[in-house]
Parts: C-alpha cells; sequence; structure tokens
C-alpha cells in the first residue's frame, strides 16, 4: 500500500513540474513574441519587385531565385534551415544600389533537389549555376553559416566560376573547418547515412522544428540580445518548413566541413562579420577564417547573435556597400 502511495505521489509531483515547465515555456515565448523593433519589423517581408526565378540545376532540380535591383550584384546564400526570404532586409537596404539575389539553398524553401541529394558540394554546383545562367559579374558573394561553407566548397571545387565572376566575399556567422571536434565526425556522417536509409524506405522521419513554444525558445538562441519577435518567428517558420527527409542530412553535412585550403588560395579582398553573442559560430571561429584569407577584414558587431542579417541589417548592409564602393567598378546588371 505504501509504495503504491508513494509511486501515485511521485506520479503526481512528475505531472506537476511538467506542467511548471510548460507554463514556464509558455511565458518565455510569450514575452519574445511581444516584442517589437519598430525599425526593423517593417524589413522582414520581402520589398515590392523582387522577381522570382527557377533555375535548372545539373542534377535536374530547380533552384528558387530572388532577385531585385541594378548595379553590381550582391549574392545570397542562407544557412541552414532559413530560406532566401531570410535576406529580405538587405533586399530593401541594398537593392536601391545593387542587383540583389538571394538563392534557396537544395533542400530550403521553392528550391527543387535533384538526384544528388542535399549538401554542401551539390549546393556549391547549383549556385556556380546560378552565376553563370544569370550571367553575374563583379558579384560581392555573401553567405551566412552554412552559406559560407557552400561558399568555400565553390572555392575549392569551382575555382574557375570565382576567378572569372566574383570580385569580393563576405562570410558572415560562419567557420572556416572543424565545426565539431574530430572524434565526432564519424558518428556524424553515420547519423547522416541512417536518417538517407530512412528516408529512402519511406519510414515516418521525426518534426523536430514545429509550431510550439519550445521550438521558439530553441530557435532564439541563434540570436543576441532582444531580438525582435518577427524575427525569431521568422526563421523558426524556416525550420519548420524544411522538408523531414533532408532535415538530419543537412545539419550532419556541415560537420565534416574543412575550407582551408580553398580559403588560402584566394587573391580577392573579404569581409568576416561575427556577432559577439554568437554562441553557435562565435568570434573565435571568424579569427580563424581571417587567418586563412590574404585579404581578410574582421568585423564583430558587439550584442549581436548568429542572426545577422535580421539582427544587424543596417550595419551589415553598410559594411557590404563599403567593401563594394572599394572594387573596380562593373557595368550596371538587370535583373
Amino acid at each position: 500500500m505504501k509504495t503504491r502511495t508513494k509511486l501515485a505521489l511521485g506520479a503526481g509531483a512528475g505531472a506537476a513540474l511538467l506542467a511548471a515547465g510548460r507554463a514556464a515555456n509558455k511565458a518565455a515565448a510569450d514575452r519574445i513574441r511581444a516584442t517589437t523593433d519598430p525599425d526593423l519589423d517593417p524589413l522582414y517581408a520581402l520589398p515590392e519587385g523582387v522577381i522570382h526565378h527557377d533555375l535548372l540545376t545539373p542534377d535536374g532540380g530547380t533552384t528558387h531565385v530572388l532577385e531585385i535591383g541594378l548595379g553590381r550584384p550582391i549574392v545570397l546564400v542562407h544557412g541552414v534551415t532559413l530560406q532566401a526570404e531570410v535576406w529580405a532586409p538587405l533586399m530593401h537596404l541594398l537593392s536601391d544600389r545593387f542587383r540583389v539575389v538571394a538563392v534557396d539553398v537544395r533542400g530550403h524553401g521553392r528550391s527543387a533537389v535533384g538526384t544528388e541529394g542535399v549538401g554542401r558540394v551539390p549546393a556549391a554546383r547549383d549556385l556556380a549555376a546560378v552565376l553563370e545562367q544569370l550571367d553575374l559579374r563583379g558579384v560581392v558573394l555573401t553567405g551566412h553559416s552554412m552559406g559560407g561553407m557552400i561558399i568555400g566548397e565553390l572555392c575549392a571545387r569551382h575555382p574557375e566560376v570565382v576567378t572569372e565572376r566574383v570580385a569580393a566575399l563576405v562570410l558572415m556567422s560562419t567557420v572556416v573547418s572543424h565545426l565539431v571536434p574530430d572524434r565526432v565526425v564519424p558518428a556524424a556522417r553515420l547519423l547522416r547515412r541512417r536518417a538517407d536509409d530512412r528516408a529512402a524506405a519511406g519510414r515516418r522521419m521525426p518534426r523536430l522544428v514545429g509550431a510550439n513554444d519550445r521550438s521558439l525558445l530553441a530557435t532564439r538562441v541563434a540570436f543576441g540580445s532582444r531580438p525582435s519577435g518577427t524575427a525569431v518567428e521568422q526563421a523558426r517558420r524556416m525550420g519548420e518548413q524544411v522538408d523531414l527527409r533532408y532535415y538530419v542530412p543537412l545539419w550532419a553535412d556541415l560537420l565534416d566541413y574543412d575550407g582551408e585550403a580553398a580559403l588560402e588560395t584566394l587573391d580577392i579582398p573579404a569581409l568576416v562579420l561575427v556577432g559577439s553573442r554568437d554562441v553557435l559560430t562565435p568570434p573565435s571561429m571568424a579569427r580563424r577564417i581571417v587567418a586563412h584569407l590574404d585579404h581578410g577584414e574582421l568585423h564583430v558587431l558587439p550584442g549581436a547573435g548568429h542572426q545577422l542579417m535580421q539582427e544587424r541589417p543596417h550595419e551589415v548592409a553598410r559594411l557590404i556597400a563599403d567593401l563594394a564602393g572599394r572594387l573596380e567598378p562593373v557595368a550596371a546588371q538587370v535583373a
């Protein structure tokens, strides 16, 4: 009898703790949603006049591209679980002077995955195809997080495209190598193989990001001090929209990246941007990138987290425009 009473009390205490945890999560998520930024919130929606392209990839898929403005091309490549739309603030702030092109990386947004699946290497080939199909030259090529790794693969595997078409790089909240310790890499590769096999067999994939308070709180980790709730919710929503077949493979693919050799061959200017409160790719990783660049310039944005294009778009736009202003002029390029 005493044992049953103890079990009942234990179950009741566990239920109470679970309820308290849910209430605390809801209160924290509500505080995030209620945080507004009158200056930035209007920038999170795409500007009027954006042109949409669906470009063929070498393996039979399509790359969805957003484009607005004219002038020197600024090509934007987003991070894992995001979409081209996350660059909306920079499209607002730069399209009066530049031709701004934002790419949905394969496995994200409206792009359709081809026969080679997801990952940095096919995504780099897609990026090369975008530059060639739109005939972009004198490009300021900008990558955030995974996007910076894709640019590294572009430099390593398609150097002729970089030489012909890219005038400068902006590597934002990203790494050059060793995102995790080497001993973790085999487990990451095994995780990816198992996820690919599960998807190929048509088995149900877990939903890791959903329309719930827990997912919003997890997304909040990517931001620095006092972000707009609109920005956090936008990033959460993009994560929820990633096809379940690709979610784990996309993350696992990032863990064995090594772009050191490719960056060391570059002879073009590069900005390296990072937030001082970035817990995903901290400033120490940004300093390692600069160490592998002949013409690298580091900027640490105080108080910012991982999502610089959402948190500090005015500063990022100014830095990109200043970099472009130091380059040799190019002919105006129109969408």
